[in-house]
């Protein structure tokens, strides 16, 4: 009578697939993340970080958010030559009013309209007060600085 049994352990066939899997994993790789684009091995980082575990206490605050301070308003010309009323405390844009550009070789000073091609118009109040000083030509009598000026005080920011 002849026992056939398995034999312990792989098979020949087996450990030289393994082998030559591992002989080749560098260009399987490659492969992988030319096929998927890069989400092989940013997957492979991914799962290979820990999750963050918390230590110690951790403290919620659910205190209300403190109110943001009162706005204060103030004239900005800035150097691409943009005009606009800013938050002084958080340096935020509160109203674009226009731009300074060149027109036909001299610096003007154009307001924020449809017309003018601006997404934003000026309201209807902030026109009415400088809606005047449409296209004003900065020149020597009349400088940058005039404009700040005269724009600061109709708006009263002053």
């Amino acid at each position: 009578m002849d026992i056939i049994s398995r034999k312990s352990g792989p098979r020949r066939e087996d450990e030289q697939a393994k082998r030559h899997i591992n002989q080749n994993w560098g260009t399987i790789e490659k492969l992988a993340d030319q096929i998927s684009g890069g989400r092989y091995s940013a997957d492979k980082v991914r799962r290979a970080a820990p999750a963050p575990q918390a230590s110690g206490k951790i403290i919620i605050d659910q205190a209300a958010r403190a109110a943001p301070d009162e706005a204060k308003p103030y004239l900005r010309i800035s150097v691409n030559g943009r005009v606009v009323v800013a938050d002084l405390n958080s340096g935020r844009q509160l109203d674009f009013l226009g731009q300074l550009k060149r027109v036909g070789g001299v610096m003007r000073f154009v307001i924020a309209t449809r017309e003018n091609g601006f997404f934003s118009p000026l309201d209807d109040e902030t026109f009415a007060l400088i809606g005047d000083l449409a296209d004003t030509a900065i020149t020597a009598d009349f400088s940058k600085k005039d404009l700040e000026q005269e724009l600061k005080t109709r708006l009263k920011l002053a």
